[in-house]
């Protein structure tokens, strides 16, 4: 299979540190289920400035530098390629971010799984990865943020969508919610009619 895998909260833990910074730099409340990454757009009073100085600050302080990997991430990545998947990161992040994301993937010990990571030019992020999963022709593409995950469906690749406070919403047929990268592996293997092997 070709399978797509999204970066951020589906490999690294993101999002809700980024809220915590988000919400300590503003003096706000927000809630994870409300988390988005764009979320300074919803308060009028934090200007595009603000929002692209706190967002560049976070990136001149390591902030991306020092995720996590999602717990079983590493080990779900190398049984996928060991099993003969064909393995693509598509990602929101632009390519302003592209040294600190390969830098990460490589002290992480995952960028040698990947046949390629796909950064966002001008697009949309629903664009750009509904765009990417279509030309790579994926067999399934796994993600956390609900709007990508209709947008890909929507061209019938299948999408995993990580369940998450921020996603929760109705879904299409074709997408179904995990709760673990062990759990992708199980869904995985059905999907390959059980067998490891394209």
């Amino acid at each position: 299979m070709r399978i797509g895998i999204d970066l951020d909260d589906v490999l690294a833990d993101s999002l809700p540190h980024y809220l915590l910074a988000f919400n300590r730099r503003f003096g706000l409340d927000v809630e994870l289920a409300d988390g988005a990454w764009r979320i300074a757009d919803r308060f009028p009073h934090i200007t595009r400035q603000e929002a692209d100085n706190f967002f560049s600050e976070l990136i001149e302080n390591g902030f991306f530098s020092s995720r996590s990997l999602v717990h079983h991430a590493k080990e779900a990545v190398e049984t996928l390629a060991d099993d003969g998947h064909d393995l693509y990161i598509i990602t929101g992040r632009t390519p302003r971010d592209e040294r600190i994301t390969m830098d990460w993937l490589t002290r992480v010990g995952v960028l040698s799984y990947f046949e390629a990571v796909v950064h966002r030019t001008r697009d949309p992020v629903e664009r750009h990865k509904t765009d990417v999963a279509s030309g790579l022709a994926l067999s399934l593409f796994i993600e956390d943020e609900l709007a990508v995950a209709i947008a890909v469906a929507a061209t019938a690749i299948p999408v995993l969508l990580f369940d998450q406070p921020w996603n929760q919403g109705s879904l299409p047929d074709n997408v179904r919610r995990i709760e673990s990268w062990p759990e992708a592996l199980t869904q995985i293997a059905a999907l390959n009619g059980n067998g490891k092997h394209r």
